[in-house]
């Protein structure tokens, strides 16, 4: 049920008139937990089961930890080991499946549609690191176990951050979960600039520059001209798509009185890549720096070898990204595309360069933004890739532009990328350094109007589901 589609604003106003009109916190979570596993259920009903059978386990494990402290340790590689396990399974089933059905084959067994079948259940990676969050924190002893079973479910599998994210911690959400609701005008205020960008950016801009995007990425065999226009193109669909869901995910919670996280501060005005990385995805990166970076600096640290420091301070930002790789899929380009990070995150902290570094002058800032930006786009590049090889291809062996058709690809690729950045780009602008209302207004009623009239091009979805 995509944020965008027509069933789920159906679904969503019935309830949203159901939430408000019962007055007590605790009905209203059974309602949104109700409608929570409708929604993430309502296209393949079995992952229901998953989502409920998984919550349960940990939920009792939880309890355990709470019961038994002198077993603390168990509970959590059992927690661990199942969550993981399941991750796994699905997330990387892809790479064995051929391997799995020839050997079926070969014992004369038929493999059948169910194991030629297997897909990622949407959202599995999001509600996975809430609850593996939370099942850590428990265990440290920063976060007691005190929540009912309902609570936790809701917090697990609320439906605005389920599919997609922000991946919200529970020391947020849980307190706003178990504190009484009463509807305020304040939060429609709040929420509609949030779902009208989400909106905007979605079908308006990420749908329309998907188009061009998929066809340069759909080539056999691309020049180096049509790989730069494309990855640009791509760079600014992925940001649009990604932070309409978020602005989307924060605008129908705030009309049901959650607050939640912001996922996204201006990640391409970056300087450095630790920078970028507190910008883009900010709760998965606030997750992955204090579950894997922090404890893997710890360990090296604690450790009875001596590393040097430069490669203690390597080595924790090369397997935080590595494994940010793995989590977005099972697939080269994002194993690369991870390790690409950390290397990069590794080589500006060994020449001195961290997240809070800032030039002195407007021109060294210039050079540093240019830079940095363009190791984003060489990013997303390998990250959209069908292969590391076409990467490879397009860098290294073919020319730069081939015949005409190509260059003509090429150059409607970054006019698009340009015109459909410039929104994204005044907003900015008006945000920091406008305090004209009226110019605020004028710019809504133009998005409004242009997503009306761009409404029934494009159905897609968002990128992230599928991670």
């Amino acid at each position: 049920m995509a944020f965008t589609s027509y069933v789920f604003l159906l679904f969503y106003l019935t309830v949203f008139v159901l939430y408000w009109v019962v007055r007590e916190r605790r009905w209203q979570n059974v309602i949104l937990l109700a409608a929570s596993y409708i929604f993430y259920g309502w296209l393949q009903p079995w992952l229901v089961v998953l989502l409920g059978v998984s919550t349960l386990a940990d939920f009792f494990l939880a309890r355990g930890m709470n019961a038994y402290p002198n077993r603390k340790l168990l509970f959590i590689w059992i927690s661990l080991f199942v969550n993981l396990g399941v991750l796994a399974f699905f997330k990387y089933f892809g790479f064995f499946r051929e391997g799995a059905i020839a050997a079926l084959q070969s014992a004369g067994i038929q493999a059948d549609l169910f194991l030629l079948s297997i897909l990622l259940p949407a959202g599995l990676s999001f509600f996975t690191l809430k609850k593996l969050g939370y099942m850590i924190d428990v265990y440290r002893g920063t976060l007691k176990h005190s929540h009912s079973l309902i609570d936790f479910a809701l917090y697990v599998s609320f439906f605005p951050q389920i599919i997609a994210g922000p991946i919200e911690r529970p020391q947020k959400l849980l307190p706003q979960l178990e504190a009484p609701r009463i509807w305020q005008m304040d939060y429609f205020y709040r929420a509609w600039p949030l779902l009208v960008m989400g909106l905007f950016k979605k079908i308006v801009i990420a749908n329309s520059i998907k188009v061009i995007v998929d066809r340069v990425f759909g080539l056999n065999d691309p020049t180096g001209f049509l790989l730069i226009s494309g990855a640009l193109g791509f760079t600014l669909q992925i940001l649009a798509d990604f932070s309409a869901y978020t602005d989307l995910a924060r605008g129908v919670a705030l009309l049901l009185g959650f607050e939640t996280s912001e996922n996204f501060n201006r990640p391409y005005t970056s300087l450095t890549p630790t920078d970028f990385w507190n910008r883009w995805h900010i709760t998965l990166s606030t997750w992955l720096r204090d579950y894997v970076f922090f404890p893997v600096r710890r360990a090296l640290l604690q450790s009875r070898f001596r590393f040097n420091e430069s490669i203690a301070m390597s080595i924790p930002p090369i397997v935080t990204m590595f494994i940010s790789g793995l989590w977005h899929g099972a697939g080269w380009t994002y194993v690369i595309w991870g390790l690409y990070y950390g290397v990069l995150i590794a080589a500006y902290q060994l020449i001195g360069i961290r997240g809070e570094w800032k030039p002195s002058s407007k021109i060294k800032i210039f050079f540093a933004w240019f830079i940095m930006f363009m190791f984003i786009v060489f990013g997303w590049a390998i990250f959209r890739a069908p292969s590391i090889n076409w990467v490879g291809n397009a860098l290294f062996h073919s020319p730069f532009v081939r015949a005409q058709n190509d260059l003509v690809l090429g150059l409607i690729a970054l006019t698009m990328a340009l015109v459909y950045s410039l929104p994204l780009i005044i907003k900015m602008l008006l945000d920091q350094y406008s305090k004209e209302s009226w110019l605020q207004g004028a710019y809504y009623a133009i998005a409004v109007s242009l997503i009306l009239i761009y409404i029934n091009s494009s159905s897609s979805d968002f990128i992230y589901v599928q991670f």
